[in-house]
């Protein structure tokens, strides 16, 4: 089952995905804060997208390397399992669409290199001082 996905105003929707975002912030102990997905939505330099199940928050990047688009896939958020499998045609559109040449997301959760089509090229370390 995929999502379509809509481009929205976080403004109309922040009552709804912002229990969303909270889950997702205590489940992989993110370090921003709901806030700060709301505050970026309404400068423009992330968007929220919302489907029947839930919502994407994305980000437009430039690769430092090659200048080249890519979007960061910031947040995504569905009832349930399967949350990129949910939501990747609608995002593979919506990239396309936009000459985006690739997609990236940054998490600490294992597991995303089973999902199709998605490949780990780095891992972080941090050291606390």
């Amino acid at each position: 089952m995929t999502d379509q996905l809509t481009l929205v105003d976080v403004r109309d929707v922040w009552d709804d995905i912002r229990p969303g975002l909270e889950y997702t912030k205590s489940k992989v102990g993110a370090p921003w804060r709901p806030e700060d997905v709301y505050s970026a939505c309404v400068a423009g330099v992330a968007y929220v997208y919302t489907g029947e199940t839930g919502f994407v928050v994305a980000q437009p990047k430039k690769n430092p390397f090659n200048g080249k688009p890519e979007l960061l896939i910031w947040i995504a958020f569905a009832k349930g399992d399967g949350n990129i499998e949910r939501f990747q045609e609608a995002v593979d559109e919506l990239a396309r669409d936009h000459d985006f040449t690739k997609l990236t997301m940054w998490t600490n959760r294992p597991g995303f290199e089973k999902v199709p089509g998605w490949t780990q090229v780095a891992a972080v370390y941090e050291r606390v001082l």
